[in-house]
């Protein structure tokens, strides 16, 4: 759930991330500070975490999509095992 909210609003959140990241050093007060600060590093390691797994699937997909195709034309068997690791893929996405 959190990670489809980053992944359909991802511009926003690595805006503000870093905006609250940077934000951080300007605050005269030392702890209001760090916890700004921190706050901020933990948005960007979140985005970059769901962006970078969203990405590794999509690689994922693709190879074993095109794995699949090439056993498929010798075999219909394999067209419905790719069929389902991809759904199982993308029921772990979302």
């Amino acid at each position: 759930m959190l990670a489809d909210i980053l992944l359909k609003y991802w511009k926003i959140f690595l805006g503000l991330g870093i905006i609250l990241a940077i934000g951080g050093l300007f605050i005269p007060n030392d702890i209001a500070s760090k916890i700004v600060e921190f706050t901020g590093f933990a948005i960007l390691a979140l985005t970059a975490y769901v962006l970078g797994y969203k990405m590794a699937t999509d690689e994922a997909e693709k190879y074993i999509r095109s794995e699949m195709e090439k056993l498929a034309k010798r075999d219909i068997r394999y067209k419905v095992a790719s069929e389902k690791m991809i759904k199982n893929l993308k029921g772990r996405i979302g």
